[in-house]
Parts: C-alpha cells; sequence; structure tokens
C-alpha cells in the first residue's frame, strides 16, 4: 500500500496560540479517517496534511506560545517567498509580528498558500461597542480591510482555495451599514468564491462551554470542479453571495461533523488540584492552587454574586460560561468559577458549612440578590478554572498532567511508529507564561473543535 502525501499550506493571520492549526491538523485527521476508511481498497491512501506558512499576530506572547507548540520554529527556505533575499530567509520566522495592513501584494500571492485561515479583532462588532456603525472607521478594523483588499487585487492563480473566518455573533450585522462584513461579501462575490456562514457553540460538538461564534467558509474550487466529478457532503451548502441580500445564515444542524455525546465537565479538569484548596494534597501544586483562589475581597465584593458558578458533583451536564480575556481580572461575564464542594442542602446546619450552597448554583440572571448571600458559602471549595481547564473546554489538545514518565515514553514510541505520522501535535504552555497570562491568551482565542468542523467543510468540498 502507498501514502500519498497532499500537503494543506496555510497563513494564519491574527493567529494568537495557533488555534485555527490545531483546528485545521483535526480537521485533516477526520477526512484522512472518513475517506481511507471508504475508499481504502485500491491499494493507496491519501493523506491530508497541513503546513503553516507564516503566522501573523501583534503579540509577542502570543508567538512564544505558538512556537512553543509547533515543532519547527523556523520556517524551511521553501516556505518563503521567493522573491526574499537570502538574509530575510535566514531571519524571518514562523510567526511574525508585522502588522497585517503592511504585508505587501507581492508577499501575499507569493506564498501562494491552500488557505487563509484568520479572526478578525471582534470589538467593532460586539454589543458592547457603542459607535458599531462607523467600524469601517475604527482602527481596529484596519487590518481585515486591507486582507480584502489583497484578495481583490491578487492574481487568480494566488489566491487561496479555501479561507476561514471567525468572529462574534453580530459581525455579520455589519453589512447592512455596508461595514467590513460586506466588503468581504464583495470581495468573494468578485472573485468567485463559493461560500457558508454557520453560527455554531461547543455545545453543538459536545463541549461543555458557551461560546457562541460566526465562521466564514469561502471555497474556489472552479479549478477542480470537472476533476472532481461527484456531489460532496457539504456541496449543497455552498452558494454565491448576492450581495443586495442578507447572508444566509446556517445552523447547527447544517454540521455534519458532530459527537454524539455530551462529554461532562469533570473530564476536562486537572488531576493536580484536589477539591478544597487549602487540603494537604494541594502542596504538590501549591503555587498553582495559590494562583486558582477566588481574593477575599472578591468573595466579599457585592458584585461577586453576579459570578456564574460551575459544579460537577450532582449536575454532570452543566455548561460553563464564556471565557474572556477579562477572566480573573472581572466577575460579570467573564466565565464560570468552580464549585468542587458538596452541593446539597442540610437543614441542620445552620452555621454556614458545606452543604449550605443549593441556591447558589442558580444561574446569575436568575438569583436574587442579597447582601449577605456569599456567607453561605464555603469558599475553600470554590476556584478558578486553570488554564489548561480552560484551554480544553477550547477544544486543545492539552496532555493529562497525571501521566507517568512510562505511559509518555510509551506514546512518544507508538507515534515514531505510526507510518502515516499522523500523531497528535499536544498544546501546552511555556512555564514562563503566569496563569493571568493563560486566561487573558485564551480569552482572545476561538474553540478549536468548532473551529475544526468549520474547516472540514471547506477542505473536504475542496479536496476529496
Amino acid at each position: 500500500m502507498t501514502t500519498k502525501i497532499t500537503s494543506l499550506t496555510y497563513l494564519e493571520f491574527y493567529s494568537g496560540i495557533g488555534g485555527w492549526g490545531y483546528a485545521l491538523e483535526h480537521a485533516c485527521r477526520s477526512i484522512n479517517n472518513n475517506k481511507n476508511k471508504n475508499d481504502g481498497n485500491d491499494g493507496s491512501d491519501i493523506l491530508l496534511q497541513p503546513q503553516l506558512l507564516a503566522a501573523y499576530d501583534h503579540s509577542d506572547l502570543c508567538n512564544s506560545v505558538l512556537l512553543h507548540n509547533h515543532k519547527s520554529p523556523d520556517i524551511s527556505s521553501s516556505s518563503i517567498p521567493s522573491s526574499a533575499n537570502k538574509k530575510r530567509k535566514k531571519q524571518q520566522s514562523l510567526a511574525s509580528q508585522t502588522p497585517i495592513e503592511k504585508l505587501s501584494l507581492e508577499t501575499l500571492s507569493s506564498f501562494n498558500a491552500n488557505c487563509w485561515c484568520m479572526s478578525p479583532p471582534c470589538q467593532p462588532h460586539t454589543r458592547q461597542h457603542t459607535n458599531q456603525m462607523n467600524e469601517m472607521n475604527d482602527s481596529r478594523s484596519k487590518s481585515f480591510i486591507h486582507l480584502c483588499n489583497m484578495l481583490s487585487e491578487m492574481d487568480e492563480g494566488s489566491l487561496p482555495q479555501i479561507i476561514l473566518l471567525e468572529n462574534v455573533v453580530g459581525f455579520e450585522k455589519s453589512w447592512e451599514h455596508q461595514g467590513s462584513f460586506q466588503l468581504f461579501r464583495q470581495v468573494l462575490h468578485k472573485r468567485n468564491y463559493q461560500v457558508v456562514h454557520i453560527h455554531l457553540d461547543p455545545t453543538h460538538v459536545g463541549i461543555p462551554n458557551n461560546r457562541p461564534r460566526h465562521y466564514t467558509v469561502a471555497i474556489q474550487r472552479g479549478r477542480r470542479e470537472e476533476e472532481k466529478g461527484e456531489i460532496g457532503r457539504y456541496d449543497h451548502l455552498f452558494c454565491k453571495e448576492i450581495l443586495n441580500q442578507a447572508p444566509i445564515i446556517h445552523g447547527e444542524s447544517s454540521l455534519l461533523v458532530k459527537t454524539s455525546t455530551f462529554t461532562k465537565l469533570s473530564s476536562f479538569l486537572d488531576r493536580d488540584i484536589p477539591p478544597k484548596h487549602n487540603s494537604p494534597d494541594c502542596k504538590e501544586s501549591q503555587q498553582k492552587c495559590q494562583s486558582l483562589q477566588i481574593p477575599i475581597k472578591v468573595q466579599t465584593s457585592s458584585s461577586a454574586w453576579c459570578f456564574d458558578i460551575a459544579t460537577t458533583n450532582d449536575n454532570d451536564e452543566c455548561i460553563t460560561s464564556c471565557f474572556t480575556h477579562s477572566y480573573g481580572k472581572f466577575i460579570r461575564g467573564t466565565g464560570s468559577i468552580l464549585y468542587t464542594g458538596p452541593t446539597s442542602s442540610s437543614k441542620d446546619d445552620e452555621d454556614g458549612g458545606d452543604n449550605k450552597v443549593q441556591f447558589k448554583l442558580l444561574p446569575p440572571e436568575e438569583r436574587t440578590y442579597d447582601e449577605s448571600w456569599s456567607k453561605g458559602i464555603n469558599w475553600d471549595y470554590m476556584r478558578y478554572f486553570s488554564g489548561t481547564e480552560v484551554a480544553r473546554l477550547m477544544g486543545f489538545p492539552v496532555d493529562d498532567n497525571k501521566e507517568s514518565a512510562d505511559d509518555d515514553k510509551k506514546k512518544k514510541k507508538k507515534c515514531q511508529e505510526e507510518e502515516e505520522k499522523e500523531c497528535h501535535r499536544k498544546f501546552s504552555f511555556p512555564s514562563e507564561i503566569t496563569m493571568n497570562q493563560q486566561w487573558k491568551l485564551l480569552g482572545n482565542s476561538l474553540n478549536v473543535r468548532v473551529a475544526a468542523a468549520v474547516a472540514e467543510m471547506g477542505i473536504d468540498s475542496v479536496y476529496s
């Protein structure tokens, strides 16, 4: 049996900690498994492998995490535009802080990437932004407008065959006032892309976390249409934009890549953190446990009643709220905290003991404010989610932190023996990244599993 490797080269804009890269890897594995399962009797396997050409983000912290998790910190000379001089080839890094709005048409064309992935700044489109009608003049929209202009001007042979975009729900509404989303639609229409717009949430793929997002998948398959000669799984979803009409927004029912079971919240938790953060068992991870404690000034704050409290004890279908970059800094709307103690109410316990917590587990909007509400909580059982726990809830492939050294050796050996080289690239934070930094980085990232389901629509339609 022979294996034909097809590289899916891609550029990642607003790359952050590399979420789109992990999503593409997950999507390609799914397509490889599905295709080779159905068509593996012809004596050959088709293996899609993503290859990152360059990632762009203004944050050196983001870039350091991306490089930490990538196998090769420097791009090979074949990945760099041919127009670049030798000195630049040596110096250019896989992750770049070059402002996106300064990338030239020549540079972007020279990459000749198969896929562009992007998560443009969401602030101009969020509900909190008071001047959405003027978002085209917002400095945070400048880089995305530049990418749209580059796509409009690029030679047809250099255009990416797949464009993947993620943003907040509400981004799509800017078409009404000729905003950046309408400019994006105009460019996709002009360059003959077929498009799917879809709103998805991690709960749609079995992850207990709320993070609704808008996704756009645009494909240009005209050059392969005749070769394909068959109807793909997602072909019925794609259409060309009708610019004077509202975009068609698909939902969960259009998602063919689903998880049939809902994963319990307990599966996402770190195993080295005991239920009670001042427990003697916490000595091994004392610094970590301390970083997750909720400060007394926050506990006693009148706004603490706004906390969204999650528990795994008697509510295995608990869904955590959306984690933002302000998690651990502010209370309202920044993400859930975790209660790990008993949840049954005790009539005999009149001293505010461990069991007197039942009503606090209601969602914030269902609670009645009481200035003494927090006195009934044993805060020793209440903590923030760790960075690795949030990363798991956002679909990043984080290792189980309790695996033994022997288990790790076995994994590495198995990886080396796999001919397909389909070993899963794991995610971790460099040791110097603090918990607050982890929360901020994740709050600005995307959900890998949801993005993978979206990416699979585009990749499957072009390459299968």
